[in-house]
C-alpha cells in the first residue's frame, strides 16, 4: 500500500522553487507524487518501495532546501 508524507520545506518561494524540489523528489525510485504548494512551503509525497522517508528527505536537502517538519500518513 502506498505511503504519503508531508515536509514543510524552508526556501520555497517560487515556481522555480516548486519545480526543482518536485525534480528532485519524483526522481528517488518508488516515488509516484511528488506536489509542492508554494504559498504553504510543503510537499505532499506519495511513495512505495523502494523509495524510504530518509531518501526523500536528503532527495529536498540536496536541492537546497531545509526541511521544517515532517509527517507521515497513510495515502487513502
Amino acid at each position: 500500500m502506498p505511503k504519503a508524507i508531508m515536509r514543510s520545506v524552508g526556501g520555497i518561494t517560487c515556481g522555480d522553487c516548486r519545480q526543482a524540489v518536485e525534480s528532485a523528489v519524483g526522481a528517488v525510485p518508488g516515488v509516484s507524487v511528488a506536489e509542492v504548494d508554494v504559498h504553504a512551503r510543503t510537499v505532499a509525497v506519495l511513495y512505495d518501495f523502494p523509495a524510504f522517508t530518509d531518501s526523500i528527505d536528503e532527495a529536498i536537502q540536496i536541492a537546497g532546501y531545509k526541511i521544517n517538519h515532517r509527517s507521515t500518513r497513510r495515502a487513502s
